[in-house]
Order: structure tokens, then sequence, then C-alpha cells
């Protein structure tokens, strides 16, 4: 008879870790809000980074390549900056498209790095800025892949009530929502965190927090470049494990945000990233010593009669697959640039005006489309599950995923790769007077497809 036990979600590979900053300098663009008064940074909160982990099974296959990246985008639809960025480091790295994530913060802190805003103030500093994100990711990518390791990478879910829902229908109009704290919508407060332990001397080189919320701590009256929440949480986790970067992936946040939020104070976002750090911490605490699954041993008597259950060594799966395909969502009827060119013309507000920008700058890739191309990436090693695609996206994605593999830890990924295409949402608010289903291209049963895409990209690693 076999014996009850428990198995963690594992899973053993080659794996790197590297890290660079890309604080830009100061002055460059960096109005994120329409409601802003400024456009240019006045100083650094703290710094951005960049932080690479490689990932492979033998030193024969090809790596692949995580980067976490403090930045709300990497350029806009306009530049297709994160395009480029992607094809010069596949070419520097020598590895494949599928190989490479690219996965934003979403920090609504960080400069504006895209073309589209270099006739801006601040705007001139825009080009020197993505040529040092690039080198920054590319040496990050090289050295983590250098100095990859024989590591056993852990992964457990904890909760952490940082994130609420933030549809808010208006008080003072029912026609319409309002994008902040809902306190009545209940909010996925699933927090995923991840341990890499090198196996031959048993040091934690490196960890990981996948959690979905807007890091929308600051808001229009932050002059200071910040990774937001981020940066404390990262310092938290940090603090306790010399020497091993923190790698933070957004999960699928399009209706979480914080309560608190908007703020001028970094105080706010440090006190927001204090929460996540501390609720990740206190996941990493329970987590058994790498390689050990929790086995029933035998029962003792006592004054009760006890179960006695010690951690036990047990073979972890080694298996890494790496896979990405296409998926066609359905697209809106969209204006042209020339049409929205004419609308900015004749907009007098600056909110108005960031708007029908970031509209244009979506007209680019549409032109007359009706569906609208994406990547979703499906990477798997062991028990574990990372899936990553190139929008925002609300939560109810990454719920279902994760109901679907309940054998798997799931790392849900958004802002892969990120161009500010906007939401993707449920069909129930496609029709809403509210933010996240206006602002996207995206057509009803884009969610399903997305979904459906998912799912069978997961499914291809299993096989």
């Amino acid at each position: 008879m076999s014996l009850p036990q428990v198995i963690p979600h594992e899973g053993q590979a080659l794996i790197g870790i590297s890290r660079r900053e890309i604080t830009p300098p100061i002055g460059i663009y960096g109005r994120m809000w329409g409601a802003s008064s400024h456009d240019i940074s006045e100083g650094t909160h703290k710094p951005l980074y960049v932080t690479a982990l490689s990932l492979q099974s033998s030193p024969a296959d090809m790596p692949a390549l995580l980067v976490a990246v403090d930045a709300a985008s990497i350029g806009d639809l306009s530049g297709q900056e994160a395009h480029w960025i992607r094809k010069e480091v596949t070419s520097a790295l020598n590895i494949d498209d599928s190989h490479l994530m690219l996965a934003c913060s979403h920090t609504h802190a960080s400069p504006w790095n895209a073309h589209s805003r270099s006739k801006m103030p601040g705007g001139d500093l825009i080009a020197g800025y993505l040529q040092s994100l690039l080198s920054a990711i590319i040496d990050a990518g090289r050295e983590a892949i250098l100095e990859r390791a024989l590591s056993i990478v852990t992964f457990k879910s904890g909760s952490c009530s940082l994130a609420t829902n933030r549809d808010f229908p208006d008080p003072h109009d029912p026609s319409r929502f309002l994008t902040g704290f809902n306190p009545d919508v209940p909010a996925d407060e699933t927090l995923m965190v991840g341990r890499i332990v090198n196996v031959h001397d048993g040091k934690v080189i490196g960890t990981i927090v996948n959690y979905a919320c807007h890091p929308t701590s600051l808001g229009w009256d932050n002059k200071l470049i910040s990774p937001d929440y981020v940066g404390a949480m990262r310092e938290r986790i940090e603090g306790e494990f010399e020497g091993a970067p923190c790698l933070f992936l957004q999960g699928a946040s399009g209706d979480l945000a914080p309560a608190h939020q908007y703020a001028a104070e970094v105080s706010v976002a440090d006190s927001h990233g204090d929460q996540l750090g501390f609720a990740a911490l206190s996941v990493l605490a329970s987590m058994n010593p790498s390689g050990q699954k929790l086995a029933f041993d035998r029962a003792v008597e006592s004054g009760a009669p006890l179960a006695y259950w010690t951690p036990k060594k047990y073979p972890v799966p080694t298996d890494v697959a790496i896979t990405a395909d296409k998926v066609n969502l359905p697209a809106k009827a969209w204006p042209s640039e020339e049409e929205l060119d004419l609308e900015i013309e004749k907009a007098t507000d600056s909110f108005a005006k960031e708007r029908l920008f970031r509209k244009r700058s979506i007209a680019k890739l549409m032109s007359g489309k009706n569906e609208i191309e994406l990547t979703i990436y499906g990477w798997r090693i062991g028990k574990i599950l990372l899936v990553g695609v190139q929008c925002e996206v609300y939560s109810v994605w990454q719920m279902q995923i994760r109901e679907m593999f309940p054998d798997y830890a799931v790392v849900a990924i958004t802002c892969v790769d990120y161009e500010a295409i906007g939401y993707v949402v449920p069909d129930a608010l496609h029709d809403l007077n509210l933010y996240t289903a206006w602002q996207p291209p995206f057509g009803k049963g884009g969610l399903n497809v997305l979904l459906d895409g998912s799912l069978r990209q997961l499914k291809k690693t299993l096989t």
C-alpha cells in the first residue's frame, strides 16, 4: 500500500540569473497620466532593473530567457520598439523567438519609452534610453546563460490582499464606470512564489513573485521615476536572500489594483511593496527544502494517536518544454490615423489629447484588420507551467487556467513584449462605458480565444 504524500511543484534544470540597472536619466519624458500637469521626470524613487533568468535542461539545449523589465511597456504599437528589441536580443544570443519573454512589470512611474513621444519635452532622451535598455537585456541575458548552474525551482501559492477590484460604478453618473477601488466585488488574491536553489551548494540563487495588481500606487502628481510597489517588494525579499535577485512577473491585473492608489507620496508605493513582500516571504518560509516531498511516515502512539509526516527526498522532474504560437483575436472597427490626427488637432484638454494619442498608436496596427495577431508562450519545467501573453487581461483568465491544471503551479504572465495594446475583457463588459472595454481594439469573443489558445499552448508542453 502506498502511503500518503504531498509532492511539491518543482523542476530541475540549468538555471542562471543576472541583473542590470535601467534607471533612465532625470528629465526624460515620463508623462504616463493624462491628468498630469508635468511632462518630465524630476528624480528617482528607486532604481529600475532588467532581471534575466535563463533556463535549459542540458548544455546542448537552446536556453530560454525570461526577462523581467521595470517598465509600463516597451515602446508602443506606432514604433513597435518591442519587436525591434526582441529581434536584436534573439540575434545577439542566438535563440529562437519562442525562447524569449520580455515581461514588463507595468509600473506607471516609468518613462514612456516610445519614439512616438520623441517630440515631447524630454523626448530627446528616449532613443538613447531604448538603446541602453537593449544593451542591458542582452548583457543580463548573456551573463545569465554563462552562469547557469544545476538548480531546483520550487513554486508554492499563497495570497495577498493588496489587489482589489478596480471597476467602480460612478456614484454621480450611473451610465459609466470609473477605474478605481470597488469594495463590492471580490478580487483574485492569488500569489505565486518561486525559489531557485543551486543543487550543489544549497544556496538560494533567485526568487520569483507572480502577482496580479496594477502598479498604480503612484499617480499623476508623482514626478519621480519608480518601480512602484515592486521596488520595496524586491528589497524585502532580497534582504533575506543575499545575492539572489527577485524577478517580478505581472499577472492578469486588468481588473485589479490597490485600493489606495494614484498617490503623489512614494511612501504609499513602499507600503504596498512591504505588504506584498512580507506575503511572499511567508510563502517562502513555508516551503520544504528543495527536492523533498512531505510524506506520511508512521503512526505514533502518545496521549493522542499521532500522524508523523516528514520531508523526504524524491526524484525531481527534469523535463523542460518551450513553445509559442500565434492566435488571432477579433478586432473592433477602428478610426484611421488620418481621422485621429484631425481629432488631435481639435482637442483642447490634455487628457483628451492623451487618449487620442494612444488610440492613434493602435490605429497603425489596425489598418482595416478584423483580427489582431498575438503570441502566446507556453513553457514548462517539471511540475511548473508558465503562460505568457502580449496584452493586459482580466483575472478570470488566470483563474480558469489554474482550475484546468490543478496538478501544476501555473505562473500567469501578462504584458509580455508589451507595446500598450490594451485589455482583453469578458464579453459581458464589452458594451459598458468602462475604460478597459472602450480603450482596446479587441472585439467580443477575444477573451475566449485567448483562453483557448493559452490552454492549447500549455497542453503542448505536456505531450
